[in-house]
Parts: C-alpha cells; structure tokens; sequence
C-alpha cells in the first residue's frame, strides 16, 4: 500500500488555490491542526456531556420530576459523583464501537447520527447491565439513568451537526481537505466529481483532471483537465495533491498507474464504473477465506418483508394523524386557488408484481393537463403546473396524500418510486432489469430520490439505484433514506 503523504491544512487566506497555482504558492502559510482533531474534538465533548447530563438529570430528577412522587425522599447525589468517570469510560465505549471517533471524510451526518443512536442504546444497556452485577440498584434511580441518556442523545446530536456546519465552512475554504486528482474520465467518474463537488464536507478538493482524451484547459464535471494521464507525476507534484483517484475506462493502463503511484509514493484509490458495480448480481461470499460467488436477490422475503411492512402500517398511521389538519388546510388552498378540477389527482399506476392500482396526489396541474400533450414527464417551467403547484412540488406536499396508499398496502415508505402504466409498458421492454423493480412495493420515496435522481432523470439509471436498493435492504437503510428525504425536501433540484 502506497504510504499516505502528510495531511496539509491550508489557511483561510491561501485555501482553494486554481489547479494551475503551483503547490508552493497555496501552502506559503499553513494552519497545522492534527489531522485527527475531530475525533478528539468529539471524544472531549462527548464526556463533557455526559457528565454534565449526569448532574442535569439529578437535578432535575430532584426538584422538577414529576414523576417522583413528592412524599418520596430523593437518593442522595453522594453516590453519583464516584459513577460519573464510570459512565464517561462506559459511553465512550460504546461509541466507538460505533464508528463515532473514526474520521468523518467521506460520511454523510444521517451515517454519524446513526450510529450515534444505535451508540447511546449500546451504552444505556451497558449502564443497566452496570449496576444489576454490581447490585447498585437502591443507590441510582433508573429515571435519572433515563434522563441522563435523553440528554446525551439531544446534545450529542447538536454537537455533531455543529461539528459538521462548522468543518464544512472550514472545508469550504479549503481548510482541512485532501487535494485529490483524478486520472481518466471513465463511467462513474463524473458523478463522483459532482458530489465531490456537491458536498464539500466529505473533505476532498478536486484539482485537476488527467486524460488523454480530453484538451488540456477544457472541463470535465466542472473540473479543469490539467494534462494528460503520461503527466501524472508532474502534475502530482505540481498540485500538491494528497491522493490519486484513478478512473479509466481503459483498465489495460491500471497496473502502470498503480506501479507509477507506488514509486512516486502516492496514496491512491481506484475508482471502478460506479453504475456497473450497483448493477452487478454477483454476491461474493467466503468460508475459512475461500471465496464464493453467487447471483444477489431481494431481501425484502419473509420476515424482512414483514418487519418492512409493519413499520409501513406505524409510521404512516402516525404521520396521517400528526398531517391531518397540515393536510385539510392544502387541500382548502387547492380548491381556492385552482377552481375547476378535483383536490386530489388520481392516476393508474404500476405496483409490485405488475399490478396495477391508483395512486393519489395532490393536484398540481391545470384541469386535463394531458389532453393536448398526452403523458409527458414534468419539466422545468412546465406550463401546466400552478403557481402553487409548483412550491407543492417543490417541497414534495403533493405526494402526502401517498399515505393512505402506504396503509391501504399499495405502497410502502421507501421504494422504486411506482411509473404510470403508460410509461411502465415502455419501460418493462426497453429498460434492463426494469421489471424486477416489481419485486417490492413501490416507494414515497427511494435510494435513487436521495441521490437526486428523480424527476426527468434517466429510468436507466434510477432503475439501478431501485435494484441497489432491492438486493441492499436493511431497516436501518429505509431509516437512512427517510431521513436524507426529510433533510433533502428543501434542496432538491430536480422536483417540477
């Protein structure tokens, strides 16, 4: 493995420097912060909290519970103050086993609070477990315990999403990220160098692009093609870069190139076709280390499908309860300001295993929207949408209504979003792999939505991130993906 160069840290005066600055002009002056400071920034925080939350929830506990009967006389604080380092050791334990004090480059802030969660569950079961094999029970009230660990979660996530705003700006600066050249333009290449560039918190700076195909001073995914891919040590230096991303399209130039990075002692990453490998059906497993290959399939199968389902039935039933007035004041502002057509649109659309049924939504458009143009997909400026259609889209109200779809069992929360059987018999021929889309019920939402790919976006490729989505299926990814809706709802750009 090629040794990792140093971690430079640019000041905010000299950060972000063109690809054609040589590396000594941006490193003139230089910050120099432990390339681990996050991790022990968390660490410090993290036990700052916990102890903190320790006395808050005594306290509290002590004067304002209204659950401590008053004639009760409160345990005294005596035996807390010992158990206070205790519980610290306890929760940075199980935290870590969390992945929380690893670096965040690279990781979204739904992945860090998580994990987070699952970390604090981890720690309160290890307090509890704690104080029954020491027989500690008459000197600690488990509603302390219970506020200690509702505390810690609150404030533990405010300092993660603090963390992260605040190394994001620094970020945006150029401030603590990695100088990172892509060699080739192969598939895959350019969507990586869009969410490099997207989301600047994932810490890498992009400086140049090498490839032989390309003029050198034109652009690629909004990146300036420095040289060609023979310049590579050059331009290495040159740029003053801390990693190699190498993405041909050519693999018979890989092993030079890697050889190359070895020599130059140059940290490197080899960036395979990203839609090929989440459209692979090879599954590779091992015993005693022997590798095995087989065909991946759905897991939404048996109890996975019925644990999916119940979480379906639950949370869209408290949604409808906590939207219905939310909901009932849309639809008064649909019937005032779009006279003439119904408040809810209906529409035939196509569910799992092909059948067929009617999807409801708010309606967004003009009366008989297609009867001139036939089914169309929304475009931006789409002359048929209202004004108040268009901020509906925009923040995603029309599809509410998709609720009732998830408790009737047509849908579910996360899924391929379902396409109207116009589209939907076009797309079972010309798409690959588009029916087994089919397997799972249909989504409000999707793992190919989060990734910006709704809209206009090319089935071809949403279709990819659904049979991803399909064969990758976890609770905790449902989770994530709701999430990700939730945070995305007011970002989005490609909702018309």
């Amino acid at each position: 493995m090629a040794r990792r160069s140093p971690v430079r840290v640019a000041s905010i005066e000299e950060a972000g420097p063109a690809p054609s600055q040589p590396a000594e002009k941006a490193r003139s002056r230089l910050v120099f912060l432990p390339p681990d400071w996050l991790p022990l920034a968390l660490i410090a925080g993290d036990a700052l909290i916990v102890a903190a939350s320790i006395v808050a929830a005594y306290w509290y506990y002590r004067n304002l519970d209204p659950l401590r009967h008053a004639e009760h006389t409160a345990l005294p604080f005596g035996p807390y103050l010992p158990a206070i380092p205790a519980v610290v050791v306890l929760y940075l334990v199980a935290l870590a086993i969390n992945q929380q004090y690893r670096s965040w480059r690279g990781r979204t802030l739904v992945d860090l609070l998580l994990g987070l969660y699952s970390g604090t569950v981890l720690a309160g079961v290890l307090i509890l477990a704690g104080i029954a094999v020491g027989n500690l029970g008459v000197d600690y009230s488990r509603l302390t315990i219970t506020y200690t660990i509702v505390l810690t979660v609150v404030l533990m996530t405010f300092e993660r999403y603090a963390l992260r705003q605040y190394e994001t700006k620094l970020r945006r600066q150029g401030i603590g990220t990695e100088r990172v050249l892509m060699v080739g333009t192969g598939l895959g290449s350019e969507m990586l160098l869009r969410r490099m560039s997207m989301f600047p918190q994932y810490g890498y700076q992009v400086v140049g692009v090498l490839d032989d195909g390309r003029k050198r001073g034109s652009s690629f995914a909004g990146t300036a093609v420095v040289g060609s891919i023979a310049e590579l040590p050059e331009k290495a230096a040159e740029l003053g870069v801390d990693q190699v991303f190498i993405a041909l399209a050519d693999r018979g130039q890989l092993p030079h190139l890697i050889k190359l990075c070895e020599n130059e002692e140059l940290e490197f990453k080899v960036i395979p076709d990203l839609l090929d490998v989440m459209s692979t059906r090879a599954e590779v497993n091992s015993i005693d280390g022997l590798p095995l290959i087989g065909i991946r399939r759905s897991r939404l199968v048996g109890a996975n499908a019925a644990v999916k389902r119940a979480f379906d039935v639950a949370a869209s039933l408290l949604a409808l309860v906590i939207l219905a007035i939310p909901l009932v004041i849309v639809a008064l502002i649909i019937k005032l300001t779009m006279p003439g057509g119904p408040v809810i649109f209906r529409q035939e659309r196509i569910g799992m295993n092909r059948r067929p049924f009617i999807v409801y939504k708010f309606r967004t458009m003009i009366p008989n929207a297609e009867a001139k143009t036939g089914p169309t997909v929304a475009l931006p400026g789409d002359p048929r949408t209202t004004a108040f259609g268009r901020v509906m889209r925009k923040l995603s109200i029309d599809e509410f209504p998709q609720l009732a779809n998830v408790l009737k069992g047509d849908m579910s929360l996360v899924g391929p979003r379902p396409q109207p059987t116009f589209f939907d018999e076009r797309y079972s021929v010309d798409v690959p792999r588009y029916l087994e889309r089919q397997q799972v019920r249909p989504g409000l939402t999707g793992w190919a939505e989060v990734n910006d790919l709704r809209g206009a976006a090319p089935i071809e490729d949403r279709t990819i991130y659904d049979i991803y989505y399909i064969e990758n299926w976890s609770l905790v990814l449902d989770l994530k993906i709701l999430i990700l809706t939730v945070m995305r709802l007011f970002f989005q750009t490609h909702a018309y």
